[in-house]
């Protein structure tokens, strides 16, 4: 058979082309699978999955870490790396007349820095095409790893024309599981092999002697990187720790990255989320149902390094010592426990005097967390004031609150302090605590025209320069309905009293209605 493929439609055609025969090797496919599979493994920390065309869900895969490569090549003959579903990356030899012998069109995929390939499962397509007869020379569809070397040690699986394709047809469509823990590269390449240096030819005639696709591939990566931690520091380690106590550090991993931090005290978990989800990057797409492995979209899915800076509330823990755990999780699923030790914390309020000494006990000197806020669309419009009818005048505020380090700050109180215009002092009017991202709501009920403040941490303070400031106008609503029965005149006197008055002053409308 002589497959012709034109180079302007390849990618469409090809698919079409190599579909026929994959019907007629489901005998090579059992003998592939009983020569190259490994069998499914529990999940094992080290290894994770690089997606590429194709994501579990459909979507399109980046083909980061994939590069054509060519020797002597042809008129006609090209490579394309770009991929998505239904695109597959292609490579074809072909021309015009006989191919050179040890000429190649291929494709190859490169693991990333601190990371190896340790195996995996891809959809391609090999078609192997053009002979010269009477020679060794025939056109080859060959995949390689580790090396691009044409030898028992490194071809796991290979087409040649007028042969076979490891004992079925010179032709394949179908997926295929790459050899476990060789390390190297992966190569799919269309090549015209020959053992006299003569040339791949189909009787003289001309055509596409090889051609290769890969259409999807999730492949298995292994990374001996652990995660690591330095550079603790923070109110929370510090004596009698308390309020909202700040805990901050640097962490690194050499492989895919840092993905997960848990902060324990005492067993219970108090943070347990992706500090940097690197621009959406370090998100996982699925996890490989064979081995366990986390899969990714990115070839560095992950920082590899980052600081993390959080803020631990203490006041729901009893006073005393206390084990903090820190554990960080990199890409691959390796953990490590970067920090074990005791803690120590001091919420009281009141503190005895006379037993040691007769000054009062003074708390740490613990620098209080800093905070970005970042308001919701609603509540920033209300900073250059907001005047309202008395009915409406209730308001709802909200916002997101980071650390210095621009990472959520969960738990965190936020208090909303109201005083009325013009004279009297601020007083609490609603509390809220931070979400895991945090996020708060702050609801004030309705009331009369008011300054009102929003502030944060354990210590609330409305005069704070970093508090938030709304200043709200209140329109008071009055009316009053009379009749005059009989025709009669309606005489009106009286005093409108609204104390505070405040501002703007009130207008005293009449209207009258003739029917």
């Amino acid at each position: 058979m002589l497959m012709t493929v034109h180079t302007d439609t390849m990618g469409k055609r090809m698919h079409r082309e190599l579909k026929a025969p994959c019907r007629r090797s489901l005998r090579l496919a059992a003998l592939l699978a009983a020569a190259t599979a490994f069998a499914p493994s529990p999940a094992h920390a080290g290894y994770w999955m690089k997606t590429n065309c194709v994501n579990p869900d459909g979507s399109r895969a980046l083909s980061e870490g994939w590069s054509g490569f060519a020797k002597t090549p042809s008129l006609g003959s090209t490579n394309k790396v770009e991929c998505a579903p239904g695109e597959p990356m292609i490579a074809l030899l072909g021309m015009r007349g006989p191919a050179l012998a040890d000429s190649a069109e291929g494709l190859a995929y490169t693991p990333p820095d601190g990371s190896t390939l340790a195996g995996g499962t891809a959809l391609v397509g090999l078609s192997a095409e053009g002979y010269t007869w009477g020679t060794y020379a025939r056109g080859t569809a060959v995949m390689y790893t580790p090396q691009r070397l044409y030898d028992a040690s490194n071809v796991f699986m290979r087409c040649i024309a007028q042969v076979d394709c490891q004992s079925g047809p010179p032709n394949y469509y179908g997926t295929i599981d790459l050899p476990r823990d060789r390390g190297g590269e992966l190569y799919v390449a269309a090549e015209c092999r020959s053992e006299w240096n003569l040339p791949c030819a189909e009787g003289g005639g001309h055509g596409a002697w090889s051609l290769v696709s890969v259409g999807w591939a999730n492949l298995l990566l292994a990374t001996s990187s652990m995660p690591t931690a330095t550079e603790f520091r923070g109110g929370m380690l510090e004596p009698g720790a308390h309020g909202a106590a700040g805990l901050a550090f640097s962490t690194a991993d050499g492989g895919p990255g840092v993905w997960k931090v848990t902060v324990a005290i005492d067993g219970k978990a108090v943070y347990d989320a992706t500090p940097n989800t690197n621009g959406g990057h370090c998100v996982p797409v699925g996890t490989d149902a064979g081995t366990g492995a986390l899969m990714w979209a990115w070839q560095q899915p992950c920082p590899r390094a980052q600081t993390v800076d959080l803020t631990i509330r203490t006041t729901s823990l009893t006073d005393g010592a206390h084990e903090l755990k820190v554990i960080v999780r990199n890409a691959a699923g390796d953990t490590s426990t970067v920090l074990r030790r005791e803690i120590t914390t001091n919420n009281r309020t009141t503190v005895s005097s006379g037993l040691t000494s007769d000054r009062p006990t003074t708390g740490s000197s613990v620098p209080a967390p800093t905070y970005a806020v970042v308001l919701d669309p609603p509540t920033r419009k209300l900073l250059g004031g907001v005047r309202r009818a008395w009915s409406r005048s209730g308001l709802r505020l909200s916002g997101t609150l980071r650390t210095s380090a621009d990472v959520p700050a969960p738990g965190v109180p936020v208090t909303l302090f109201a005083r009325a215009a013009g004279r009297g002092v601020s007083r609490p009017v609603a509390r809220a605590t931070t979400d895991a991202a945090g996020h708060w709501v702050l609801t004030a009920p309705r009331g009369r025209s008011r300054l009102l403040t929003i502030s944060y941490g354990e210590n609330p303070d409305p005069a704070a320069a970093q508090a938030i400031k709304v200043r709200q106008t209140v329109r008071p609503n009055v009316s009053l309905h009379l009749r005059a029965l009989g025709g009669g005149r309606l005489r009106f006197t009286g005093r409108v009293r609204i104390k505070p008055l405040g501002s703007p002053p009130p207008l005293v409308l009449i209207e009258t209605w003739n029917g």
